[in-house]
């Protein structure tokens, strides 16, 4: 057997490993999905946050420049109804962007160092890490960014080696990474929705035309297909715009990243270069705040009704997504065929007679889906506080389930966790008697 054979057996053996230890630690140990930032870290986020203030986006620019995604109700809502919450959500399309700049940095800075090709490649790489792991820091350390980077990082490792293995092998190294490092990754939502959209585009990419419109409508067109998970808990809608509004907005996003990239590392050095860089940013995607707002009316009139399907469901469904793109002949054909059938539940809420509801109770922070006649489920936003549980609470969730034509309430969403406690007190209102509580943490 090759050396290589060897190497390749010996790191699957590790991969399987790294899972299996942290999803048995992450069960039944903890359920932080967070690292703590450094102190001078947070320092210079909240430099960086004192200069985009004052500029017009500074919504988007804040959450591309440090992770903050703390949006006006109407921002998130937009987002949430055109399927370009991704934008905002720091993944591979903005560490690659990242790592991209800097080796164009890098390299042009070595060049007249005079040191051997081989020395210069591994000096870049530690560069690359090194740069790596402060964007991952600034940018608010999440799950999404360390898979990319990590994604990225392994590939460049390989490469120095002289070994090219297949990039899904890469994926799973990078995927045994962030389990590794992030604790409560392997059972977080976010990291299994950001592997799985990877995984999609790492399979398409290649094989879609050569021009670059048809490519990106088809790529959002899938991915947002296996984001169907995530559309019954985030907003309760499946955006059937979103593949159009997305080809038009990514690529005025991805002239802007460059410009946020190059702030988050001149801020330490210079607060003024650093406004200058977010100013040229905030300039530059305004055509996307402004492509986002446009069709966002559009966007909700067309979008189709979403709800929560079984645990159970959602597995097969994920499942079948996966073997359909990655297996060939009969094997595709059976899981395109599950895939679409573990689809169906998922629907369920067009046949509802009300469409789905924003309270006035909550200042538009919740949102009901009917499943029946008479029976349905509350959403309280993902992205905001648990409102106060008080009796103004209880009256005004008992209100807006009636004005939603729900007399049997089948489940309560909550962005955190609530108390057995309050849950008695709202099992005592008879809509809610026999409902339950989940946290969408």
């Amino acid at each position: 057997m090759p050396i290589e054979t060897k190497l390749e057996y010996f790191i699957i053996f590790l991969i399987i490993a790294a899972f299996s230890f942290s999803f048995i630690r992450d069960f039944y140990f903890t359920d932080s999905t967070k690292l703590s930032v450094p102190a001078f870290i947070g320092n210079l986020q909240n430099r960086i946050e004192r200069q985009t203030v004052t500029i017009e986006n500074h919504e988007f620019i804040s959450a591309l420049s440090i992770g903050k995604r703390d949006f006006s109700q109407k921002f998130r809502h937009d987002l949430a109804v055109t399927g370009t919450m991704h934008l905002v959500a720091i993944s591979a399309f903005h560490t690659g962007i990242m790592v991209l700049l800097f080796s164009i940095v890098f390299r042009s800075l070595l060049f007249f160092v005079p040191l051997r090709p081989y020395i210069k490649n591994i000096l870049l790489f530690f560069l690359k890490t090194a740069a790596s792991a402060y964007y991952f820091f600034i940018t608010g350390a999440s799950i999404p960014t360390l898979r990319s980077l990590a994604f990225i990082l392994f590939f460049d490792f390989f490469m120095i080696s002289g070994s090219f293995p297949h990039p899904v092998f890469i994926f799973f190294c990078s995927l045994a990474a962030v389990a590794l490092l992030i604790p409560g990754s392997s059972i977080s939502m976010s990291f299994l929705m950001s592997a799985l959209c990877v995984a999609t585009v790492l399979k398409l990419w290649r094989l879609l035309p050569k021009s670059l419109a048809i490519s990106l409508i088809c790529v959002s067109a899938t991915v947002n297909w296996i984001l169907l998970i995530a559309s019954a808990s985030l907003s309760g809608t499946f955006s059937v715009l979103s593949p159009f509004v997305n080809f038009f907005v990514i690529p005025v996003v991805s002239l802007s990243v460059p410009f946020v990239t190059l702030a988050q590392f001149l801020i330490p050095f210079s607060e003024t270069a650093a406004r200058l860089m977010l100013k040229t940013a905030d300039f530059l995607i305004s055509p996307a705040s402004f492509f986002i707002s446009f069709f966002a009316d559009l966007a909700e009139k067309t979008a189709v009704p979403v709800v929560q399907a079984p645990v159970f469901v959602k597995i097969i469904f994920a499942a079948s997504f996966f073997a359909a793109l990655y297996f060939s002949n009969k094997i595709k054909y059976l899981s395109i065929t599950i895939n679409i059938l573990a689809a169906i539940p998922f629907f369920f809420g067009i046949f509802s007679q009300d469409e789905i509801k924003r309270s006035e109770q909550f200042n538009g922070r919740a949102f009901c889906v009917k499943e029946s006649i008479a029976s349905g489920r509350i959403f309280f936003d993902k992205y905001a506080k648990n409102p106060a549980f008080n009796n103004y609470f209880l009256t005004n969730i008992e209100r807006f389930s009636a004005e939603c034509g729900i007399t049997k309430v089948l489940s309560v969403h909550f962005p955190d966790r609530i108390t057995e406690k309050q849950k008695r007190a709202l099992r005592k209102k008879i809509r809610f008697k026999n409902a339950k509580f989940y946290s969408r943490e």
